[in-house]
């Protein structure tokens, strides 16, 4: 026995290490028989031909004194008739072992008996549940009694052996599939990526790159360049699932998530790996594919998005809609039912359709459903919570669930309470009933294919006034205003090509005025599917149409009152600039005047003469903002883009403007070289720059000088404007941007109350940004920051013209 576990160890070990299979099952027969007592072990192998299950004589070990068979023909090709005895038992998984001469088996003992094989030990191999084959063991010698733990062992070989054959099979699988994958993900439009676990190697091939919109030497090859690419939503989630997966924790990773792409968008990515293992059954290497479903992710929320229109009009119908399965169980109910019936729904679903109901049995509606192709009505009572009962038409139709792809009952429940009182004055078919089910219109009527009435629902004298039978056989085209026809005549013609179309005319009462109908129609097949008909449902909208036109007059008066608006600001704007250069030009020709008087009284002028001066710049300040201000409002401003170097554009606008001030104070330009030009309207630029300066001076008198900085980044430009005055009490940063607001510590400084939101609607219009941080009597920094180029041209407008210093903003 100790014999017997030393090989059964060594067969185990050529088994898990050796690469080759054949190698492996040589090296295993060959440490067995050499080890145990016996003169031959071999293996037969299965396989089958032409439906027949033959065995093959593959493998042998046998000792110096024994005469080989391997390679004999005799010994291969042969079915398991030639062995009669042998398939019953191994096919079992049951070891077949004794002493030949003890055979009951005449033949096999002749056979046996023709080798000098005295006894025997076969053990089947099964792989993957499936019979491969059977290992044997002979002794010529020896009438060997086999024990039975011996024969348990030795079965347990084959089992390994079974083991191995498996795995060599799922390696060569594999192999296939990962060639196929190869061969797949090269003529699709996929992605692939891999992880090598022991050297933690990435790889990413095929349209992995493209797919993001990247060449493929743009991104490294490496972790980091996926985890940099995820959306941040899906980021920690997606990096938990793919650190499980390689922990062996889960046997899964697949999913959707989204990838950055160059152009800055998000693609919808689906994905899934498989993990690669070495003999040993050790992890070495993960293999994915990333698919981009973008489309489909788009189609599923339109889906989505169409789901919720439907489930807003199935519950908004004037009908009962439900759904049940094949047995009449409830498992969807629209909210009809609870106001019709005033039962629960949640608490309704489950239960049985049926039992609400009287006059139909639910084997009897479920036996014509499945019998016939079209919908099946019934006459129901249905009863309420409050034990009171009402007709309804009962329509039943089956129909596929899109989600379990399983056969349903869709049916829906309509008030017929004052129908059923007219059944026996009228012939009503089952199509008017299955019409009145589908729709939630209040004018019913049908037609012949020309248009003539055939039938009128009783709501005809509500809404226009004429009874049904005054409608039946005219002609409706007799009653819809004569500016309608012509579109109603070929919205007809392209419903009787089956094309659903909701038709909006204005139709002649009976009282001789025109009503609004919104009117909905469809086709009426006989049962060869030819068009014999068309049914319509109106609707009274007359009411929407008056509001819908009030809104209209209502908008031209607000923009009549708008222009109103912006030409008397215009005008005043304009007349005040008048007198005010009058007096402008009078004061300088009184300074002039005041060079020749004496010293003491040209002082007095000179002050007085000063102040007018400061007032009419103050005043010329603000007509100039209201101006601008008015022409923004009214939409009367102009963009007109250009490229142009901002370096030379600022230092310009500084030599300018800004060179002369009264304080001698000059403002730091703190800027950085850059070659690249911007895309902007100078005449905006010039008139946001000039109030911030402007007002980085007026706020700061006495301080040290203002700074202008430039920083230029990839996607944008940023400037800041800094002063080191007054500051913004912190209580008012709430106030900056609104029209006329002035801090409360600038009440001894002149301004207009404009400048602010003005700057911060023309960096709008050139799709900046403005922001302002201050600290009181410390510091003020205000910043813009631009993109280079301006994709969007915005409106179309007068573009202020440049003036004076003193004139702009």
């Amino acid at each position: 026995m100790i014999h017997l576990l030393k090989a059964i160890s060594e067969a185990n070990n050529y088994l898990l290490k050796e690469l080759n299979i054949h190698d492996a099952l040589q090296n295993c027969i060959n440490t067995l028989g050499s080890n145990i007592e016996i003169n031959r072990c071999y293996i037969f192998k299965n396989e089958v031909k032409n439906d027949v299950l033959i065995l093959n004589y593959e493998y042998e070990w046998c000792d110096a004194n024994t005469t080989p068979f391997i390679g004999s023909p005799d010994l291969s090709g042969h079915t398991y008739e030639a062995f009669p005895g042998l398939y019953k038992p191994l096919s079992k998984n049951e070891p077949l072992f004794g002493l030949v001469k003890e055979s009951t088996n005449d033949y096999f003992r002749e056979v046996m008996e023709m080798q000098d094989i005295k006894s025997y030990l076969f053990t089947p191999i099964f792989s993957n549940n499936v019979f491969w084959g059977w290992i044997g063991f002979d002794d010529c010698e020896n009438e060997t009694i086999w024990a039975q733990e011996e024969v348990e062992a030795l079965h347990t070989v084959a089992h390994n052996i079974g083991l191995r054959l498996n795995q060599e099979k799922v390696r060569s699988d594999l192999e296939k599939t990962l060639n196929e994958l190869d061969f797949y993900m090269q003529g699709s439009n996929q992605a692939k990526w891999e992880i090598n676990l022991i050297t933690n190697e990435v790889k990413f091939t095929y349209n992995w790159f493209g797919m993001l919109g990247y060449n493929n030497n743009e991104l490294e090859h490496n972790f980091e360049t996926w985890k940099s690419k995820l959306h941040p939503n899906d980021l920690v989630e997606t990096v938990y699932k793919i650190e499980k997966f390689i922990e062996r924790k889960t046997d899964k990773y697949e999913g959707i998530f989204r990838m950055k792409h160059k152009e800055g968008h998000y693609v919808w990515i689906k994905y899934s790996a498989i993990m690669l293992e070495n003999e040993f059954g050790i992890a070495e290497k993960i293999i994915g594919t990333h698919i981009d479903i973008s489309e489909i992710k788009t189609k599923e929320i339109e889906l989505a998005k169409q789901r919720n229109e439907y489930d807003h009009l199935v519950n908004n119908l004037a009908e009962i809609i439900f759904k049940t399965d094949l047995d009449g169980n409830l498992i969807f109910l629209n909210n009809r039912w609870e106001e019709i019936t005033g039962h629960n729904i949640a608490a309704c679903l489950g239960s049985n359709i049926f039992d609400y109901l009287e006059n139909v049995s639910k084997d009897e509606a479920v036996e014509l459903l499945l019998n016939s192709k079209t919908s099946t009505s019934f006459e129901v009572q249905l009863l309420m919570k409050n034990n009171q009962k009402i007709w309804g038409l009962l329509l039943l139709n089956i129909d596929l669930d899109f989600i379990t792809n399983e056969k349903i009952i869709i049916g829906s429940i309509t008030n017929i309470n004052d129908t059923i009182n007219f059944k026996n004055k009228l012939a009503i078919s089952e199509q008017k009933y299955r019409f009145i089910a589908d729709n939630t219109s209040d004018f019913i009527m049908q037609h012949q294919t020309d248009g003539t009435i055939t039938y009128a629902s009783n709501t005809s004298t509500k809404i226009t006034g004429f009874s049904p039978s005054e409608l039946l056989l005219k002609d409706p085209y007799t009653y819809i205003h004569p500016d309608d026809v012509a579109r109603v005549a070929k919205q007809h013609a392209n419903i009787l090509k089956n094309k659903n179309e909701i038709i909006t005319f204005r139709f002649k009462t009976k009282s001789e005025k025109y009503i609004w109908l919104e009117t909905y129609s469809k086709i009426i097949l006989d049962n060869e599917n030819q068009i014999i008909g068309l049914q319509t449902s109106s609707r009274d909208i007359t009411e929407r149409v008056k509001d819908r036109e009030n809104i209209q007059q209502a908008l031209i008066k607000e923009k009549e009152l708008n222009e109103l608006k912006s030409g008397f600001v215009t005008m005043a704007s304009h007349q005040f600039r008048t007198p005010l250069s009058v007096i402008y030009s009078n004061i300088e020709l009184l300074n002039y005047k005041m060079n020749l008087l004496q010293i003491n009284e040209k002082d007095e002028i000179e002050r007085i003469s000063s102040r007018i001066s400061n007032e009419v710049n103050r005043m010329t300040e603000l007509m100039n903002n209201i101006l601008v201000f008015g022409a923004y409002e009214s939409n009367n401003l102009k963009v007109e883009i250009k490229e142009l170097n901002l370096n030379k554009f600022i230092d310009n606008l500084i030599e300018t403007y800004f060179n002369n001030e009264k304080d001698g104070r000059k403002i730091i330009i703190d800027k950085k070289k850059f070659e690249k030009n911007i895309q902007t309207d100078e005449s905006l630029l010039t008139h946001i720059l000039n109030n911030l300066i402007s007002n980085a001076f007026k706020y700061s008198v006495g301080s040290s000088n203002p700074i202008i900085k430039v920083d230029y980044f990839t996607n944008n430009f940023k400037i800041e404007i800094i002063d080191f005055g007054c500051g913004i009490p912190q209580s008012e940063n709430k106030h900056l941007f609104k029209s006329f607001f002035r801090g409360s510590n600038t009440s001894t400084i002149k301004g207009s109350g404009l400048g602010l939101i003005i700057a911060k609607q023309f960096t709008e219009l050139l799709n900046g940004k403005i922001s302002i941080s201050s600290k009181e009597n410390e510091i003020t920094t205000v910043t813009l920051e631009f993109p280079y180029e301006q994709k969007e041209q915005l409106k179309t407008k007068i573009t202020p013209k440049k003036t004076k210093k003193w004139m702009l903003l």
